[in-house]
This record gives C-alpha cells, structure tokens and sequence, in this order.
C-alpha cells in the first residue's frame, strides 16, 4: 500500500496477488495533512509532560481524533477496496497490509487509525488494528529483500539480549527501572540466549565481556537469529544516519543507523527494538526517505523488525514484550519468527483494550502508550 500526498492530488497505490490499482483520497490534502502531524506530535508531548489531568486528558483527545481524521481520509478507503470490512475471528489467518506512507504521513501511525472507542465487540469495529495485520516498509524493494532473505531456521533460536538499566551520560544515569525484569522473561522465552548487560554505575569503569559495547553487540549479531535491545534510543534531529540505540559506549562508537551496513547477518530473524524513538521521523528535509533504526534493522538483514514511533514507557514495554513473544510460541513450544507482525497486533490490542495496562498509569495516556508500536518487514 503506497501512498502518494501532494498539492495536487492524494492517491493510495494498491499493490496485490490480481494486480495493481489506485485509490483516490479527496479529503487527504497537504495542508491538512501538516495541521494533522503538527497536532498530533505536539499531544504527544503533553501526554506526558502535561501538568494536569486535565492536559493530559485534552491530549488524548487530540490524538484519538487524528488516528478518526487518519481512518477517514486515509486507512478506512483502503481498507474498504481491499474487502477488509469486520473483524477476523482468534482462530482465523489474519489478513496483511503493508504500509508505504511515504513523505509527512509517515510521522502518524498508520497502523494505529481509527475509531478505537468503537464497542469492542463491534463487528465491524472501524480500526485498523481490528481489521488487519499491519506492517511498514520504507520500499517495496525493501519488502522484497525482506521476503527473499528471510532464512528457514533448523535450529532453536538463538537469542542475543541487550539490557540497558543505566545508560552512562544520560542524567540520573538514564534509569529504566523495568529493563531489568524484561531481560528476565525473556530468558525464559529464549532459552539459547546471551545476556549483554551495563553493570552497575558504581562498578568498575573497565567494560567486561558482557558489557553492551557496540563492538561486543556487533561480535555476536551475526550468530543470533533473534536480538532484543532494551535501552534507550536517540533520533537524530538532522541526519537520521546518526539515530542510535544507546549502548555502554555511545559517545565514543555509537550503534547509529549507518554503522548497521557494515555486518552480515546470515542467520538473522528478528530484531526487537524496545527503545524510544526507534521508527522515529524527525527530519523535515529528509521524510522521503524513511531513514530510521527500525528499517535500517530491516535492510541490514533482519526480515522482522518491531519498533516504536515514540517515546515508550518503560514498565509497559515489559508488559508488550511477554505478550508478544507468547504468541510467538506455536503449540508445539517453539518459536515462530514469521508470527511476529500478528504478535505484535494481539498484544497492542490488548493492551489497548486495558487487558495488560500497568495499574500506574493514569488512562488519559493510553492511546499515547499503544500505538507507538510497529512492526516493519516480511
């Protein structure tokens, strides 16, 4: 699904099995557009840094109404040619779309559109996330590398886990205080895992073999077929090459978007990007090109990416993380890469639905919580 927004006209490119079509979106314009990314980006801020509940909660507001504003101009016309028009049973193989937003519209979460006050019963629940699996790819090449490059495991998943509890550099020594407890279910979804983890601030200043430098992340990239990074994450704000996740040696090597072309990743399946920021938009200049951590996983090797378009919190990551990796998990035991775009559905729907959400958190910033996840690739 390619979409093409300009002064002139606004059209969806529908891409299938029978063959290609178009789709014209009158209400799409330019300008309307920017008002849309603008509102939307600025609720995002205040849905955390609001000072009130009542900011908070007109923050929600503002973004319910343009994931509406993005189903009726946008996702539900595309949908609506394309037949997808209830709700597919638990048991039922869910139906895929990949998005090309391309341009301004690639800083709203086009798998996230919709009305999510909707009953949640609804047959004909008018979302996105009800109706389909949804996944990103900067290209329709990319999609295709994806797809061909995409390896037939013969052997248990080998797992690599980069934990980041502190981050040197970053005030208060950047805590997460949860990481600690995603690291740990996830030994337990994978067993055959090696564990990178930043020692305490008060250890010695020497990195030991299991420090999360980028040279040691980048040693055992290439025999893992599986890799989680639980850190924080940076988007460049004039040069997306330079977005980087946050390991122990982020100010002298940095583990930036340019520097993933440089290994070969033969056996690699799944790249979870449980940082901020990962699929992050932030250069004006540079829309066009989709240049982000999450599709720079995608081209570097790995056929699954799952990332976010925003700031994540911390406790609820842990929470998104075990319900996806349990649906991962076919009923003989096994993990089943290639399940990854429908994990990811069923755990941010339920997680919008209230069925996992921390009891910390105030409700007002739900949709702010869910909807920055994605997944990009095959």
């Amino acid at each position: 699904m390619v979409f093409n927004v300009s002064r002139y006209r606004s059209d969806a490119l529908l891409l299938t099995r029978s063959g290609i079509t178009h789709v014209e979106l009158r209400h799409l314009t330019t300008r309307t557009l920017i008002e849309k990314v603008t509102a939307f980006h600025g609720a995002l801020h205040a849905a955390t840094s609001g000072d009130s509940r009542e900011q908070r909660r007109e923050a929600q507001d503002i973004l319910a109404g343009v994931l509406q504003w993005l189903w009726d101009t946008a996702a539900g016309p595309v949908l609506e040619v394309l037949g997808h028009r209830t709700t597919p049973s638990a048991e039922a193989d869910w139906p895929r779309v990949w998005w090309v937003p391309g341009g301004l519209l690639g800083r709203l979460p086009v798998h996230a559109a919709g009305y999510h006050t909707d009953l949640a019963d609804a047959p004909r629940r008018r979302t996105v996330m009800d109706r389909v699996v949804s996944s990103y790819t900067p290209t329709v090449r990319a999609l295709r590398h994806a797809r061909q490059h995409t390896p037939v495991p013969d052997t248990p998943a080998q797992g690599l886990i980069v934990a980041m509890p502190t981050t040197p550099g970053l005030p208060g020594h950047g805590r997460l205080h949860h990481v600690d407890a995603e690291a740990e279910l996830l030994r337990k979804h994978l067993p055959r895992t090696v564990l990178l983890r930043e020692p305490d601030p008060a250890g010695p200043d020497s990195p030991s073999p299991s420090t999360p430098t980028k040279a040691a992340v980048f040693d055992r990239l290439p025999a893992c077929s599986i890799a989680h990074f639980a850190c924080h994450g940076a988007s460049h704000p004039t040069d997306p090459s330079k977005s980087r996740l946050l390991l122990h040696d982020h100010d002298s090597a940095p583990l930036t978007v340019a520097s993933l072309a440089l290994i070969r990743l033969d056996h690699a399946q799944l790249a979870y990007l449980s940082a901020c920021n990962t699929a992050a938009i932030d250069t004006a200049s540079l829309v066009d090109e989709a240049i982000h951590l999450t599709s720079a996983f995608q081209v570097a090797g790995f056929p699954h990416v799952v990332g976010t378009m925003w700031e994540i919190d911390d406790q609820t990551a842990v929470t998104v993380a075990d319900a996806f990796y349990t649906r991962l998990r076919t009923p003989d035991g096994t993990i089943d890469t290639s399940r990854a775009a429908w994990a990811l559905n069923q755990a941010v729907r339920d997680l919008r639905d209230g069925q996992d959400l921390p009891a910390k958190l105030d409700r007002t910033t739900v949709p702010f919580l869910w909807a920055a996840y994605l997944h990009a690739g095959a």
